[in-house]
């Protein structure tokens, strides 16, 4: 809602209206304006400081997709209770923690004098060329020619807020002048302009540009993470990956603003990113982040076209001389072997140390088995509840694996199998004791030291299993983790499990599968029925007593380097600090 007097002085700015008396009570409804682009009117609400850390800007505009004035007065009501009652809700998820401030959070740009300018002359050519194509007369030309002061500072603060500088009040007294100045001669042009005196019409193609970017890439790609459905958000695992490609690429043409940024730039860029990386990391990592960024702002209106659009990263030329690589040792494969299941499924039921939490305790005794009966994903399984651990029918338990921050797209219930449920050590009983206490199975949120939502505690403990089963001495070849996902494929080819339920499972379609897998509801017991087909895994230690713990010292050469590594540290923070 309008709370303020100032914020009607705001819309009128792009309505070109005689902004309302002082003496007037707040408004209690927005008004349907028009801007100079469109036909249509819209809705201009202020952001409330409190959230423009949330929103992501000072101010959003809404089209209300009419023409009509009427038609605009009567569903402007709707629109203006929807924005507020999202407002609303951005207020209550703001109160159950701290907001995460923005990776690339910077100081605002310094307004030079050079800057000044540059918005004066941007400020002129806005007016005439809105007011250019039917030059007012009367009171309409009256009208354009003045502007009380509140209404210039109001002017001024837009300016500088959407440039990018600090919207302080020093700015703000050196901007007004200006923009009297530009309104001035704007309205000498749009009077040569209705008597058609254009030669007359002032040239401003000597004024310099700004120093400033008018359209900050890197900003611009934390305002598409937040606003442009990027999976994950701001801090998800896309945004961190994307978000160096962007500074990267900045760094490479010498400035941050996109709409100097060309096609031609790009490709040479490519040249140079084909001498660490290959084709598939260019087009889909690197290309991909510039073209999906600057395509947003092509949508927001923002941007003419997308310099990037047509952009592509073809393969690297046959008779290039190729690097000197060295040949592999053994055959490349992504599954573990007999040994590895053997090595990390009997540590799974070794004593652990006292000194680890209830939590990776757990974690090691477990994920695991899970990890290896269902091809699951290591970071579906870490952030699993109790509630995520239901008796499916027939008494079969299942687990709910919902979407999430990984690749992961659509709900699905995989069953547990059967051997889990029948180990020493009791699955099902752990995930009762979590029940109790109501806390995810393989991390205590109390633990939690205030990270950022791109960096969960169930990924931590991802991370920490990868850490142990490395230390068990499993080969680099493998992944850690996702090697028990491969190992499952390739199981289920060699037992026939059906190639569709399979892909329910796991989460994969099968390539050559028709849409009408889609049909039909995806039945818990004919899943079952193809995981129970998948061979029990035979450990010794399951038919024996754990044995104690037993501490792993380290040898003195160990000891040593360790403290060389705690001096190092010491040292390079002792630098920072200085």
């Amino acid at each position: 809602m309008f709370t303020s007097l100032s914020f009607d002085f705001r819309a009128s700015r792009a309505a070109g209206a005689t902004p309302r008396c002082s003496t007037m009570p707040p408004l209690k409804m927005p008004t349907p304006i028009k801007r100079p682009t469109s036909e249509f009117y819209w809705i201009r609400k202020k952001v409330p400081a409190a959230l423009r850390a949330l929103v992501g800007k000072t101010e959003v505009w809404a089209s209300l997709g009419t023409k009509d004035q009427r038609q605009a007065v009567i569903k402007i009501g709707a629109l203006n209770a929807a924005i507020e009652a999202d407002w609303a809700r951005l207020r209550a998820e703001a109160g159950r923690g701290p907001v995460q401030a923005s990776p690339a959070e910077r100081r605002p740009h310094e307004l030079s004098h050079q800057d000044l300018h540059a918005l004066r002359a941007e400020e002129h050519v806005r007016i005439r060329e809105h007011w250019s194509r039917n030059p007012p007369t009367g009171f309409a030309k009256a009208r354009l020619a003045t502007r009380d002061d509140e209404t210039l500072r109001l002017d001024a603060l837009d300016l500088l807020e959407s440039g990018g500088y600090a919207a302080t009040e020093e700015n703000v007294e050196r901007l007004v002048p200006l923009l009297v100045k530009a309104r001035r001669e704007a309205t000498l042009d749009v009077e040569h302009a209705r008597t058609g005196d254009y030669e007359k019409v002032a040239d401003l193609s000597k004024v310099p540009p700004r120093t400033t970017p008018a359209l900050d890439f890197v900003d611009g790609f934390e305002e598409y993470a937040k606003n442009g459905g990027l999976k994950g958000g701001q801090f998800g695992p896309t945004a961190k990956r994307w978000r160096p490609c962007i500074k990267a690429f900045c760094e490479f043409v010498g400035h941050r603003d996109l709409k100097k940024m060309t096609a031609k730039e790009a490709y040479l860029w490519i040249a140079k990113l084909r001498k660490k990386y290959g084709q598939k990391s260019i087009r889909d990592v690197w290309i991909a982040s510039i073209k999906a960024t600057a395509g947003f702002f092509v949508e927001q209106i923002r941007l003419d076209a997308n310099p990037f659009a047509g952009i592509t990263v073809r393969k690297d030329d046959p008779n290039a001389p190729k690097e000197n690589k060295v040949a592999p040792t053994a055959p490349p494969r992504k599954g573990f072997n007999e040994s590895e299941i053997q090595i990390i499924l009997t540590a799974t039921l070794a004593t652990p140390s006292h000194l680890i939490s209830t939590e990776m305790k757990a974690a090691r005794r477990w994920l695991p088995w899970l990890c290896a009966y269902s091809g699951a994903r290591i970071n579906e399984l870490t952030s699993l509840y109790p509630s995520d651990i239901t008796p499916g029918p027939d008494g079969i338990y299942c687990m709910v694996i919902k979407p999430s921050l990984e690749k992961t797209e659509q709900w699905r219930v995989v069953p547990i199998h059967s051997h889990i449920i029948e180990q020493k050590g009791g699955f099902m009983a752990y995930v009762e004791e979590r029940r109790k206490l109501n806390k995810p199975l393989f991390y205590d949120p109390a633990r939690g030291r205030g990270g950022k939502s791109g960096n969960p505690q169930f990924k931590k403990v991802a991370e920490r299993i990868c850490e142990w089963v490395r230390g068990l001495g499993i080969s680099e070849a493998v992944k850690p983790n996702h090697g028990w996902r491969h190992l499952f494929k390739s199981v289920a080819r060699d037992v026939r499990m059906d190639r569709e339920v399979e892909g329910f499972i796991t989460g994969h379609r099968p390539k050559d599968s028709n849409a009408g897998n889609d049909y039909g509801d995806r039945w818990i017991k004919t899943m079952s029925a193809e995981i129970e087909r998948y061979p029990r895994f035979k450990i010794a230690a399951l038919d024996k007593p754990a044995a104690p713990h037993k501490r792993n010292r380290r040898t003195n050469a160990e000891v040593a380097r360790a403290k060389e590594g705690r001096k190092a540290t010491r040292a390079a923070g002792a630098r920072s600090i200085a």
